[in-house]
Formats: C-alpha cells, sequence, structure tokens
C-alpha cells in the first residue's frame, strides 16, 4: 500500500469537513465530486447552491455525491465574521467598514468559516494567489501553539521505476521560506521532521543539503546549513539528522564514505531540507518532472489550523491528494 493510500483510508475514518472556496473552477467541482464520492471527507463548497448544484449537474458522474454549500454572500454570515475578523485586527489598525469590504473575499471568508469551527480545513489556490492564501491564514488563523515560522513541504511519491531510494521521500521548504536564516532553516526542519512522523508515519532521516559536505567548503551559505543542523540537534535528540551534505552523499553510502567518512549517518535519506526556496522549488520540480514523480503539496505545517495552498496548474486528483492529506492534518 502506498502513503497516499494509506492516508486515504485514514481520511475516511475521520469524516472532516473539508472546504473547498474556489467553486468558480470546474476542476475544483470535479474534485469536490470525486473526493465526496471516495468518502474521504465532507466537502463544502463556497458559492450560490443553486448555480453550484447546475454545474455540478452537468459534470459527467455528478450524481450520487454528498456536498454542502456556503453562500458568501448571505448577509448574517458577512455581518458576523466582519465584526469577528475586525475585532481580531482593530489593534493592526483595521477599521470596521474594512474588514466589511475585505469579507467579501473568499480567501477571507474561508478563513473565517474556519476560525469560526464550520469547517475543519480549506484547500484552495486552484485561482488564488499563493501570497493571498498565505498571508490570510497567517492573520486569520494564525500559527500553532510554539511555533515560529510556518513552512511547507512536499511529498514526492515514485513509481516502481525510480524507488531505488524508497516511494516517497519528503522535500521542504519548496514554496514558502525564501532565504531562511540557520534559525529559521532548523525550525523547518523540526517542523517537518515532526510532519513526517505524525502525519504521514514515516521515521525521518534528515539531510540538510549544501553545496558542500562536511568541511570541504567554509562558505558562509555552507557555514548556514552547518549552523543549522547543529540548532536541529539541540533541539531534536531522537532523529537522525546528517548536514551539511550533499545530495549524492544522502542518498549513497558509498559517496559518502568516500565525502564524510565519519559520519555515522545511514543513507538513504528520506526528508530532504533544502537551504532555500531556489534550490527547493527548482528541486523537487526536476525531480517531478525527470523522475515522472508525482508531486503532494505544498502542505502548509505550523498554522493553528489545516490550511493548504494548491498550485494554480494542478489537476483534478492533485486536489483530490491535497485534500486527503489536510484531512489527516485535522485532529
Amino acid at each position: 500500500m502506498t502513503l497516499l493510500e494509506t492516508l486515504s483510508s485514514k481520511a475516511k475514518q475521520k469524516n472532516a469537513r473539508i472546504l473547498l472556496p474556489e467553486s468558480e473552477d470546474e476542476r475544483v467541482i470535479q474534485a469536490a465530486i470525486e473526493a465526496s464520492k471516495r468518502d474521504i471527507a465532507k466537502i463544502f463548497l463556497l458559492g450560490n447552491e443553486e448555480l453550484m448544484r447546475t454545474k455540478i449537474g452537468n459534470l459527467v458522474g455528478g450524481e450520487g455525491c454528498s456536498i454542502e454549500f456556503v453562500d458568501d454572500e448571505n448577509k448574517e454570515l458577512r455581518d458576523k465574521y466582519s465584526k469577528t475578523f475586525w475585532m481580531k485586527r482593530r489593534d493592526k489598525g483595521l477599521g470596521l467598514l474594512e474588514a466589511s469590504e475585505l469579507i467579501k473575499d473568499r480567501t477571507v471568508f474561508s478563513m473565517m468559516m474556519l476560525d469560526d469551527g464550520i469547517i475543519d480545513g480549506v484547500v484552495t489556490g486552484a485561482v488564488t494567489p499563493s501570497k493571498s492564501v498565505l498571508s490570510n491564514a497567517l492573520k486569520i488563523i494564525g500559527p500553532a501553539d510554539g511555533v515560529d515560522l510556518v513552512s511547507s513541504f512536499f511529498i514526492m511519491s515514485f513509481d516502481e521505476h525510480h524507488q531505488q531510494f524508497g516511494k516517497e521521500i519528503v522535500f521542504a521548504d519548496c514554496a514558502m521560506n525564501v532565504d531562511p536564516d540557520y534559525e529559521e532553516l532548523a525550525a523547518i526542519a523540526i517542523s517537518t521532521s515532526c510532519s513526517a512522523k505524525k502525519l504521514l508515519g514515516i521515521e525521518p532521516k534528515i539531510a540538510m543539503l549544501s553545496f558542500a559536505t562536511n568541511d570541504s567548503n567554509k562558505h558562509q551559505l555552507v557555514e548556514k546549513v552547518k549552523k543549522a543542523t547543529a540548532h536541529f540537534k539541540s533541539q531534536v535528540k531522537d532523529t537522525e539528522v546528517v548536514g551539511n551534505i550533499q545530495l549524492d552523499a544522502a542518498m549513497d553510502s558509498y559517496v559518502l564514505k568516500i565525502k564524510h567518512p565519519n559520519s555515522n549517518f545511514t543513507p538513504p535519506a528520506n526528508v530532504l531540507i533544502f537551504p532555500n526556496l531556489d534550490s527547493g522549488n527548482i528541486g523537487y520540480k526536476l525531480v517531478q518532472r525527470f523522475a515522472n514523480a508525482e508531486a503532494i503539496g505544498p502542505i502548509l505545517q505550523g498554522l493553528s489550523k489545516p490550511v493548504n495552498d494548491l498550485s494554480r496548474g494542478c489537476s483534478v486528483e492533485e486536489i483530490i491528494n491535497t485534500i486527503t492529506v489536510t484531512v489527516n492534518q485535522c485532529d
């Protein structure tokens, strides 16, 4: 059984309520229908119920699904959420009239629904820019207790022809933090280690990636990764981690022995922590395109409630996969 199949099985037992705000997009409607039919989640769509039912009815296979609808133009809800949003942000200079205008934004309205407890998670981003999704999630939902940095990861799932290093490898952070300092990089590794264990059921073996291994280069970018690794080790005692390290050494015992003979790390790593967003984003797309890997994510970690941001080029199946992971993030 693949990791995604395991997560799908677990999702069916949770009956979590997941909101898909972007009901104007046909991919989202199709994903809502399929996720409902597979019993992955209790799906909520945002918008006019009559219009959405017509869209669902026009799609092949739209029969037999159970979907709830929430009208974001409902005056009672808008008034309620406008006041709540204003109270949350008034110390930041937000006025009630401004809050009433902002609540018309579906992303804001969705986060308020999540904050209100009407739903358990939000999956959006097929149409909405990531910046809007992330900024509103941080403003309204906020980070979880004890979390200083919200970050993201991808689950890279490999077909039978590309499993020499395992069926799944976790990549972080490939979507959010542009140029983390060493403490932020360590925080990303800590969050990803926790996600691997608790969410994915993977015992993490973490590689803090760099363009140099061990002491082969003294460049400041290498030193950042080395300090991040040391900081991680000071905070987490029960997880195997190596860094700074090049990718080949992290995955191949023979290469590691040559480049870092005194290391007690046992390749291959199953969690790769990239030093910045350039390398992370390029890295996951290279693997996705050249190795035909399925990229599930980005999955956000560190928020107080589950919100996940889709790629605007996402497929229907990628939306369903993200819904599945989001359900598993729900308490």
